[in-house]
Formats: C-alpha cells, structure tokens, sequence
C-alpha cells in the first residue's frame, strides 16, 4: 500500500491543476512564447495515468505496508534518481536540441553577464517563418545597431534601450525595431544593449556598463516581460542575489549534475515560493535600474509588452506580476493584437515595434519622473 501515497498526489495534480494554475505558475513566469494549448490537457492525462496505474498495483498487492516495503520503495526512488544522471547525459548526447536562439549564434560567453553579443560582427538569419533574411549588426561595444562599423558618439544625448529579445528587436530588421524608430521619433542617438533570453539582472548590468561610458543619457527604456521571474533565478551563469537588502552578482553555479540543471534551470515552472522570491528579487533589480538611470540624470521607463486587446491593467493576466513589480516605477503596458506577431512566433512583426515606439516617445513627452 506504500504506492498509493505518490498515486493520491498523481490524481490530486490531475485534478487540481486547472487553467488557472497552469497560467500563474508555468505561461506567465517560465514560458514566452506561451506553449500549445494541449500541453496542460496531456500533463494532466499523463500524471492521471500514472496515478491510476500505481493506485492499481496497489490493490493488487493487497498488503498494509510494511517497514520493509516502505525501505524497498525508498530505496527504489533513490536508485531511480541516481539512475536518471546518466540517462540525462545520454540523451543529451545523442538527442542535442537544435539551437535556434538568436544569441546562440550570435553571442559568446561573458564572465558579467553570461552571455554577450560578439562586437563588430554582422550575421544575415531567416526571419521567424521564413520569407526574408534578418541581418543582425553588432557593434564594437556588443551592441546591435545599423551596422557593425556604427559608432556611438559618447558625448551625445541618448536613449539607452535595454532588455531582452522584443528590445534586440528579434526577428525585424534594424530600422523596424522599436528602439530605432524612436531615435527617428525623437531625433537623439539610440543605443540598444538589449539581448535575447536576458534576465532583469542581466539587464540591469548592462545599462550600469552602458550608462558609464555616455556623457548625456537622456533615458532609460528597458522591457520588462513576466518570464524574468523565471530567468532570474537561473543560476547556470552569473546572477545578481539579494542578501540583506544589497543585490550583489553571485557566481554560476558550479555543480555539473544534469539532473540539478533540469530541476533548477531547465524545468519551466514557479511555485509559490519560487514566484514570491523571484517577485523580490526583480523588484530590487528594477528599483535599481531606475536608481542608476536616475543618478546619471536620465528618465526610467519600464515597458511591458502584452499581446492582447486594450484594458485596464488589473483586467491583464499578468497583474499579478506587473502590480508588485512596478506600481511604484514609471512604467506602461502596451496592448498589441496579436495579429502583430510574428508567423510561429512570439515577438512583436514590425507594426507592433511601431505601436511601442509610439507608446514610449508619448511616455517619455508626458509623464513626469517618478
């Protein structure tokens, strides 16, 4: 009878883990683009089968557990995990997933950040659905720009947008992304240090880096998606922690088990607890982004991108998240139909960098500092 404890809690997942628990715990914080819609429907199915078919061998045995049959399942359970290491290894050897992520061809490690454009290199990449090539530039300070050969004038005013793959502007050639439209809107130079898959804190070091080297920066644009509540408690590479109120930059992890790797930084899925620490955590990266922007006499603005109808900001999925991490920061919520994506994927087609270009240069034309 020592099988039906991990069968009740197969059939109580089953049961209990309803759209609304799959929205807050999995869409919104760990996965962007959002997974098919089957995905829940087949977790649940599965953790029933598996729930219904211990539950079965149960009965079969027919027996009160024993200390002896509790140790032979104890023991079952270790072996097991001891046993999934190498099967990771394995698999993940001979089933490598194709990488298809921007930053993966066109970045290299950093001992900062994790990960970081290569400078003064161009790459010429299918855009999202095929039809057209994207050439992505980067420039001598790592930053995408109009080609690799651009060079930033230091003493000009600037906007520094900064971020993660909707700021790189994934998949839209340089002129259509929204970080070059507003310096045509605003006439002033544009730096992007935006990169794809960052996390807050990843972010965060980069603006820090930028802001130092620019004599007159104007603003500080910088996207905020709910998915960084995922990534900034991945610890597979440096990574800013919170101790006492101070947020400092810890070290990658160092352990090499596949099977930690998975649990820790592969498996796309917040707790409570996961969710409430992360939830701290980025509130203190962006407070301190607006600090740092501030301290240099630039404006902060933190924009979110949300694929949907216009309305009101508790009447958005993710209020949950916004409202904790910026009622208290200049921020807006930017509500593009999701019409406006690009085929197969989940970033903003040239019309929806146009609408967050324009909702920004409004923003920063009227709402005062905060």
């Amino acid at each position: 009878m020592s099988l039906l404890g991990p069968s009740a809690l197969l059939l109580g997942f089953a049961a209990l883990a309803d759209g609304a628990w799959f929205e807050r715990h999995v869409v919104l914080p760990a996965v962007y683009p959002p997974p098919p819609v089957w995905t829940l429907p087949a977790l649940r199915l599965a953790a029933a089968a598996i729930g219904l078919v211990l539950a079965a061998c149960a009965v079969a045995a027919g027996r009160r557990a024993t200390p002896a049959a509790l140790a032979r399942v104890a023991l079952s359970i270790a072996l097991s995990v001891c046993a999934s290491e190498p099967a990771l290894r394995i698999l993940h050897r001979v089933l490598p997933v194709p990488e298809t992520r921007i930053e993966a061809r066109l970045a290299a490690p950093d001992a900062r950040t994790g990960w970081a454009f290569v400078p003064g290199r161009s790459l010429d990449l299918p855009a999202p659905g095929g039809g057209r090539m994207i050439r992505y530039s980067i420039d001598v300070h790592g930053d995408r720009a109009t080609s690799a050969e651009w060079v930033e004038d230091p003493l000009a005013p600037t906007l520094l947008v900064a971020g993660e793959s909707i700021a790189t502007g994934h998949g839209l050639l340089w002129n259509e992304t929204f970080a070059a439209r507003l310096g045509e809107m605003l006439q002033v130079q544009v730096v992007d240090v935006a990169e794809g898959g960052y996390g807050s804190d990843q972010a965060h070091l980069r603006t820090v880096d930028a802001l130092a080297r620019l004599a007159h920066p104007i603003a500080v644009v910088t996207t905020v998606l709910p998915v960084q509540l995922y990534r900034n408690l991945h610890d597979d590479r440096p990574h800013l922690v919170l101790r006492d109120g101070v947020l400092l930059l810890a070290p990658a992890s160092d352990s090499r088990l596949r099977l930690r790797q998975f649990l820790v930084n592969d498996l796309p899925y917040l707790g409570e607890a996961g969710l409430e620490k992360s939830l701290t955590l980025t509130h203190a990266i962006l407070h301190a982004t607006a600090a740092a922007a501030r301290a240099r006499g630039a404006k902060p603005l933190f924009v979110v991108p949300s694929f949907g109808s216009p309305r009101p900001l508790d009447a958005h999925p993710e209020a949950f998240i916004l409202r904790p991490l910026l009622d208290d920061l200049p921020h807006i919520v930017v509500d593009i139909d999701p019409a406006h994506l690009l085929p197969g994927d989940g970033h903003p087609d040239p019309e929806g960098a146009r609408q967050i270009a324009a909702a920004i240069a409004e923003a920063l034309a009227t709402q005062a500092p905060r």
